[in-house]
């Protein structure tokens, strides 16, 4: 089910995880959005109008293990270990950089 968003409503994604930064597109029916993700905090991107989410594309490194979580709510569910709220749209977790080697990962979170 793909999610949708009223006229001016939000998509939060929220990165955990120190030196946590990166880039992510949102794909929706009508358009893509780009945003910068900072480290540790919650970046969000307010929709002008009606939209339905498709596709996320997040190329991110990590400094130390950490995560991207999107989110319809401005509080981020990482606390919540197991089971977030019915707001998460999805998580990604995030290998340190001194671990594995790689200087970036990218992912892709698909909503059919």
């Amino acid at each position: 089910m793909k999610p949708t968003f009223t006229i001016l409503s939000y998509l939060y994604l929220h990165t955990s995880g120190a030196g946590n930064t990166g880039y992510a597109t949102i794909y929706t029916s009508k358009r893509a959005y780009v945003l910068n993700l900072l480290a540790a905090t919650a970046n969000s991107i307010q929709f002008q109008g009606s939209e339905t989410l498709i596709r996320v594309v997040l190329s991110m490194k990590c400094a130390a293990t950490g995560g991207v979580e999107l989110s319809r709510q401005s509080t981020s569910q990482f606390a919540n270990a197991g089971l977030g709220t019915p707001d998460v749209l999805g998580r990604v977790d995030i290998e340190a950089v001194t671990t594995s080697g790689l200087a970036q990962q990218n992912y892709v979170l698909e909503f059919n």
